[in-house]
């Protein structure tokens, strides 16, 4: 009997970042007021699901090299940041 391939395709695959975010949070190293700031921030920005991922990609680093809090751009900042990496 065959069996179909299914799979997922690179945009849906996932990457990392967003299950490290999730482990972090679990293991209480992220906190829910964190999480869902990150999440609204990306949520009203016009990025695209590549984009969101590079952030989350970023956003780990940053944390990872600091071991600290570290503070989330806002909405508009992230935006600008967006305008001047696709020109």
């Amino acid at each position: 009997m065959a069996t179909a391939s299914h799979a997922p395709s690179p945009a849906a695959a996932p990457v990392g970042a967003y299950p490290s975010l999730l482990a972090r949070y679990i293991a209480g190293d992220l906190d829910a007021a964190t999480l869902d700031a990150l999440c609204d921030a990306l949520d009203e920005t016009p990025a695209t699901a590549d984009e969101r991922r590079a952030f989350a990609r970023f956003y780990l680093d940053a944390m990872r090299e600091r071991e600290a809090d570290v503070a989330l751009p806002t909405p508009a900042e992230i935006a600008d940041v967006l305008t001047i990496a696709r020109a």
